[in-house]
C-alpha cells in the first residue's frame, strides 16, 4: 500500500512542534522521514512489484500479488497434469529443462521482475507497480505464460520380439511378434528473467534494472517454504552422527583440494565422481544422460557439474562415499538443505556460495569460497558451464547471492 503524503505531513508536524531546539527538530525530522521516503521511492519503482496488490479499482477486493502468482502456478500445474493424462499413448515421460532433480521450477520472482522491467522501465507509458489493475494483471499473465511453456512430442517405436510356444501336437514353435509403442515426452521450460529479457529485447537500462532487482534480495519474499534457512540442533546432530570420529575438517585443506583441479576438469551436466584424486574418466567422450539440459543426448568430455564438484571436494576431504548424501548432498537442493544460512560478511574459506534459492530458477549454481582478492572481494571456486571448466572468480562477477555453512563446519 502506498504511503499517503498526508502521513508525512503529520510526522513532520510532530517533529517540528515536539522539540524546541531547531537542530534537534531537524534530526528528528530526518530520522522520521528517511524510511518513508525510501518506501515511497520503492513503491514508485519496479521494486514495488514485490509488495504490490491487485485491485478492481476500489481496493475493496484487493489481494496480494503472491495470491495471483499462486493461481497462475496452479493453472500451470493443471496443464501439466492434463498433458500427462493422455490415454492415447503407452508411456509418458516428463523433462523439466534446467532442473537437476526433474522437479518443477518456481520462477515466480523472475516472472515479476521481467514484467515490472518490461512495463515500468520505459521512457513512455510507464506503469506504477504498487496497485495492479485488471489490465496490468492480464499483461502479467502474458509474461507468465511466455516464461512457462509446455510442449510435447510423441514418438512411435516398433520392435520385433521372438518367443516360443507349443502347438497342439506338443512341438515347440518359434514366432515373431511386432510390438508398437507410443511414448510421449513432455518438455517443461521455466525461463529465467535473463532468458526472457533476450526475447523481449530489453535495452541496456532495462538489463541493469533487472540485475539490480535480482541482487536486491526482495525476490526471496517469494522463496520456497520447503527450503531450509538454518539447521536446527536436531538436524545438525543427525548429520554429524555420520561423520567419522577421527576425521578432521580443516578449511585450509578444503581450499587446497578445491584448487587442485582448477582449469583441469570439463563441465558436464549431471557429472559426479567419488574418485579419490584424479578420475580416469575425466576428458573421455561420454554421452550426457541426465535430463533437463540442451546437451542431453550429446557426447562430451566427461567432467563434473557444479554440485558434483562440491561433492568431489568433500569426498576428497575424507567423508565416506556411502554417507555423502546425508552429510553434504549430491545436488544443489540437498547441499542447500544440509547447510545453514550465513551473511556474506561472515563467509569463510570452505563455505558454500549459491546463485539462487533452490527451485526458484532454472539451473542453479554453487561454488566454494576460497578466499578474497586484493580488493577484499570474495573468491569462489566453481565448475562453470560457461567456462567449461573449474574456475576461481569473484562471487560478484558470477552473481552468487547466498552463502551457507555446511553442517561439518558448524561448531
Amino acid at each position: 500500500m502506498a504511503i499517503d503524503p498526508a502521513t508525512l505531513k503529520v510526522i513532520a508536524k510532530v517533529a517540528t512542534t515536539a522539540v524546541t531546539d531547531e537542530r534537534a527538530r531537524r534530526v528528528i525530522l530526518i530520522a522520521c522521514l528517511v524510511p518513508f521516503i525510501i518506501i515511497l521511492l520503492i513503491l514508485s519503482s519496479p521494486f514495488a512489484i514485490f509488495f504490490s496488490m491487485t485491485s478492481d479499482g476500489t481496493n475493496a477486493d484487493a489481494i496480494s500479488i503472491s495470491d495471483t502468482m499462486d493461481s497462475l502456478k496452479e493453472q500451470f500445474e493443471q496443464k501439466i497434469r492434463e498433458e500427462k493424462e493422455d490415454d492415447t499413448v503407452d508411456e509418458v515421460r516428463t523433462v523439466i529443462m534446467g532442473s537437476e532433480d526433474n522437479s518443477i521450477i518456481d520462477n515466480s520472482a523472475d516472472v515479476l521482475i521481467a514484467y515490472s522491467v518490461k512495463y515500468n522501465v520505459i521512457n513512455e507509458n510507464a506503469e506504477q507497480m504498487a496497485i495492479l489493475t485488471e489490465g496490468q494483471i492480464n499483461k502479467l499473465k502474458n509474461v507468465f505464460w511466455d516464461m512457462n511453456t509446455i510442449t510435447s512430442e510423441i514418438e512411435t517405436f516398433t520392435e520385433k520380439k521372438t518367443y516360443t510356444t507349443t502347438d497342439k501336437n506338443g512341438e515347440t514353435v518359434t514366432k515373431t511378434k511386432t510390438i508398437t509403442k507410443k511414448i510421449k515426452t513432455i518438455y517443461i521450460d521455466c525461463l529465467t528473467a535473463e532468458e526472457i529479457a533476450l526475447a523481449y529485447h530489453f535495452d541496456k537500462t532495462q538489463q541493469r534494472v533487472l540485475e539490480e532487482m535480482k541482487r536486491s534480495g526482495f525476490a526471496v519474499l517469494l522463496g520456497n517454504s520447503s527450503i531450509n534457512a538454518i539447521l536446527a540442533k536436531e538436524q545438525l546432530a543427525e548429520i554429524k552422527a555420520y561423520i567419522p570420529d577421527n576425521l578432521s575438517i580443516e578449511r585450509e585443506q578444503i581450499v587446497k583440494i578445491s584448487y587442485s583441479i582448477v582449469g583441469k576438469v570439463n563441465y558436464f551436466w549431471g557429472g559426479k565422481s567419488s574418485s579419490i584424486g584424479w578420475d580416469k574418466r575425466w576428458g573421455t567422450q561420454i554421452e550426457v544422460t541426465s535430463k533437463g539440459s540442451h546437451t542431453t543426448g550429446t557426447k562430451r568430455p566427461f567432467g563434473l557439474d557444479c554440485s558434483g564438484y562440491i561433492t568431489w571436494v568433500f569426498i576428497n576431504m575424507g567423508l565416506p562415499v556411502d554417507t555423502i548424501n546425508e552429510i553434504i548432498g549430491q545436488g544443489t537442493t540437498q547441499q542447500w538443505n544440509l547447510s545453514s544460512s550465513i551473511p556474506e560478511s561472515l563467509a569463510l574459506p570452505g563455505d558454500l556460495a549459491f546463485l539462487a534459492v533452490p527451485g526458484t530458477r532454472k539451473v542453479n549454481h554453487i561454488g566454494i569460497v576460497v578466499g578474497k582478492d586484493k580488493n577484499g572481494s570474495l573468491l569462489v571456486a566453481h565448475c562453470a558451464s560457461g567456462a567449461n571448466n573449474v574456475v576461481v572468480t569473484t562471487a560478484k562477477s558470477v552473481g552468487f547471492m547466498y552463502y551457507r555453512r555446511s553442517a561439518i563446519l558448524i561448531e
